[in-house]
């Protein structure tokens, strides 16, 4: 297990590529980045690293994601709570790239939301797929042992569905 992996209490995270590191000043709306953040989220590093307003991240985020980041965002800014979200980002190239963030909402003296600070990552993990499938071959033998030749036909269509690369392995901006 990796330092970062024993610090964090878990081996369930793996850094494939150097993972980006953001502050977000709220009084300002300003988000400072490095240039591992603003390549994941197909941003200038130059202007990442004088500050932009969070909702030019919050664009580069998969549509179907935005909801659930930003609720869980305001959230841990509402409650100081740790973040904890994966989700779909537009990198450079526009390909979609699936990420892990993690974040903390820190207060000034009188306990307002003052800064939130992070790290994303991606992760690209289809483990959630891999399972899938696996619970679909199970699913499989016992439509077969069982002679359940229209349902085995259905989980046979699922599994070669499943084998396919998914559309946000491909999917670019336009």
């Amino acid at each position: 297990m990796s330092l970062v992996n024993r610090a964090l209490g878990t081996s369930e995270f793996s850094f494939t590529e150097e993972p980006g590191i953001f502050t977000w000043e709220l009084a300002t709306d300003k988000v400072y980045a490095d240039s591992a953040l603003a390549n994941l989220f197909g941003l200038d590093p130059e202007e990442t690293l004088t500050g932009l307003p969070v909702i030019r991240y919050l664009d580069r985020i998969h549509p179907d994601d935005k909801p659930s980041v930003a609720k869980a965002i305001s959230e841990s800014v509402i409650t100081g709570n740790p973040y904890r979200c994966d989700y779909r980002v537009f990198d450079r190239s526009g390909q979609i790239v699936t990420v892990a963030a993690l974040g903390r909402c820190f207060r000034d003296e009188a306990g307002n939301p003052s800064q939130y600070a992070g790290i994303v990552f991606p992760t690209n993990d289809h483990g959630e797929q891999d399972e899938l499938s696996a619970h679909c071959n199970a699913a499989l033998k016992i439509a077969r042992s069982s002679g359940l030749r229209t349902t085995a036909d259905a989980l046979e269509a699922i599994i070669r569905e499943l084998a396919k690369p998914m559309p946000s392995d491909v999917a670019q901006v336009h």
